[in-house]
């Protein structure tokens, strides 16, 4: 038995050092090609679309829009132009509403904040929501002044159920989740 014993310890000494060779070499190479350089954050990934290419997909859909509405060439400007206008001028207001809803949830993680301070921040958050409803429904009836009635039940059928796109497909977490 001891023979045995003593075969298993001369085993385990003569392979030790060779695993602990290849450990230390390892770290070695993992560390040797480590690029040289400043630290800082990791460089910008190129774009999957492109400007070019979003421009070239609006062009199709508008052409495609044209073509099952039956709009014409007028038409599909004044709608095109009536909708760039409203994207912009909510942006900003977008931005703004963004702002005011972290700072009342700052305000509202803070035990010492004021409620008055915080009614203040709610009721600016209030009145942002309510001008971006107001100016998105202006735009739906100037929208729908573009359209013959026809072309705006198409319209209608073509928009329905574009928002919340991601549910159809079976939730966030994918299908039977």
């Amino acid at each position: 038995m001891d023979r045995i014993r003593l075969m298993k310890w001369q085993r385990w000494f003569m392979t030790g050092p060779l695993f602990l060779a290849l450990a230390v070499g390892g770290a070695g190479i993992a560390l040797a090609e480590q690029p040289a350089g400043t630290p800082g954050p990791p460089p910008q990934r190129e774009r999957l679309i492109t400007p070019e290419d979003r421009s070239a997909i609006g062009q199709i859909f508008w052409h495609r829009v044209q073509e099952r509405l039956g709009l014409t060439d007028q038409q599909v400007v004044d709608i095109r132009s009536l909708l760039q206008v409203q994207r912009t001028a909510a942006r900003a207001d977008v931005q703004n509403l963004i702002a005011a809803r972290r700072q009342l949830r700052t305000l509202l993680e803070q035990p010492t904040s004021d409620s008055a301070a915080i009614q203040a921040v709610a009721t600016q958050v209030k009145g942002l929501q309510a001008k971006l409803f107001d100016d998105r429904l202006q735009a739906q009836l100037a929208l729908r002044a573009k359209f013959t009635p026809e072309q705006w039940q198409g319209w209608l059928a073509l928009h329905k159920g574009r928002g919340h796109r991601w549910m159809r497909r079976g939730g966030a977490f994918g299908p039977g989740a």
